[in-house]
């Protein structure tokens, strides 16, 4: 023992302290605490301080809000410094009775949109400030380009839900409540699909730290409790009917913009002038190919599953329970299938729709001349199949 642990040892000898006992901590801190007052007190803290052990350390956290002097208090915290440095660790000191609890902080808020044609969707989330007020991160989202635009700032309750209102009521997008963390980890991963710059306009992780501080989640689509997803045989069975989605108004304008489907209207356009005479089946069979590839580009197998499984979330949260469980259905297959899209009704329909209306206007001019003829073209080819399509009763 050095010459401090014998001077500590010889202190609480005098004091009536059997050393031993006090490092094991066989003597409670009432048995201690009326050695507190005058100099004893100060030495008996700092002889503390020389017995490195938890139990020494914890007897002294138990003795610092007895002491009554200030010079004592003083050396109880010197000696709890001195067992710190040398490694001893030391508890938190209790709170004092009657001391009110901090209330939790109040919990976030998110809300989500649909995807609209060109996959963007709207997120929001809203955090409770203690002043009153909410702090508000409103953010477009595009699958799969990333942060498009951010915005915050601080609002009322009422001016948030009259923003709301006023949203739904010129877009027609509806916002539906869904859990924030989920949402926070969407906007970390478009953060870092955008670029992961500091842009000031899609820089959300400059905005994160007034929301929380805790590490996001994996990214991943909200998944609602009131629709079970389906198994790959019952999702074979609901994507044959898939079509059907497309009668459900929030998916109705899921059209690539013209100029995206221009090339491959030009193209089943160009089979019409050319000099060969096709046969039907041949002529189907080109325009086959050209829709596929038109289905591969326009509506990539996994950017159109993830948005499927976000409209998932929203169409079961309002109440569409089939109709989400038939989008599920389609992500699933799409996730599994992916190169025969266009196997999936949704799919085809989607495809003909973005293709098939510019082609009937191309083919307009022209259709009076070509009546009578044999060879069919690919704007009747698409139409007739659009036409049986719809004439079928959806699985």
């Amino acid at each position: 023992m050095s010459a401090r642990g014998d001077e500590a040892a010889a202190t609480l000898a005098r004091l009536g302290l059997d050393p031993e006992a006090v490092r094991a901590g066989r003597v409670g801190a009432d048995a201690v605490a009326p050695l507190l007052a005058g100099a004893d007190g100060a030495a008996l803290a700092a002889a503390l301080g020389e017995l490195p052990s938890p139990e020494v350390a914890a007897l002294l956290v138990a003795l610092e809000p007895r002491a009554a002097e200030r010079a004592v208090r003083k050396g109880i915290r010197r000696a709890l410094y001195r067992l710190r440095q040398r490694g001893v660790p030391v508890p938190e000191p209790p709170a004092p009775a009657g001391t009110p609890r901090t209330p939790a902080a109040p919990e976030a808020e998110g809300f989500l949109s649909l995807f609209d044609g060109r996959g963007d969707r709207l997120i929001w989330i809203v955090r409770p400030l203690p002043s009153g007020g909410t702090f508000l991160v409103a953010a477009q989202v595009n699958e799969p380009e990333g942060l498009r635009d951010l915005s915050a700032g601080e609002a009322s309750r009422k001016q948030i839900r009259a923003a709301r209102q006023k949203l739904e009521a010129d877009s027609d997008m509806r916002l539906v409540a869904a859990d924030w963390r989920t949402l926070d980890a969407l906007l970390v991963e478009a953060h870092a699909r955008a670029g992961g710059g500091t842009v000031r306009e899609r820089d959300y992780l400059r905005l994160r730290p007034r929301l929380t501080s805790e590490p996001p989640r994996p990214p991943a689509e909200p998944v609602s409790a009131r629709v079970a997803a389906p198994g790959a045989e019952e999702s074979a069975a609901l994507a044959s009917g898939s079509a059907a989605l497309l009668e459900e108004r929030e998916l109705r304008g899921w059209l690539p913009a013209p100029e995206a489907a221009a090339p491959f209207v030009e193209e089943i356009a160009g089979l019409r002038d050319s000099p060969l005479v096709l046969s039907r089946l041949a002529e189907e069979e080109r325009v086959r190919e050209v829709l596929g590839r038109a289905a591969r580009t326009l509506f990539p197998p996994a950017v159109l599953a993830r948005r499927l499984a976000g409209t998932a979330y929203l169409l079961a949260e309002t109440g569409r329970a089939l109709a989400a469980r038939r989008a599920l259905a389609v992500a699933l297959v799409l996730g599994a299938r992916g190169a025969d899209a266009m196997e999936i009704p949704l799919v085809a329909a989607l495809v003909e729709r973005a293709v098939g209306g510019l082609l009937a206007q191309a083919t307009a001019r022209t259709e009076e001349e070509r009546r009578g003829t044999l060879v069919v073209t690919p704007g009747q080819f698409l139409r007739d199949r659009s036409s049986s399509r719809r004439g079928r009763t959806p699985g």
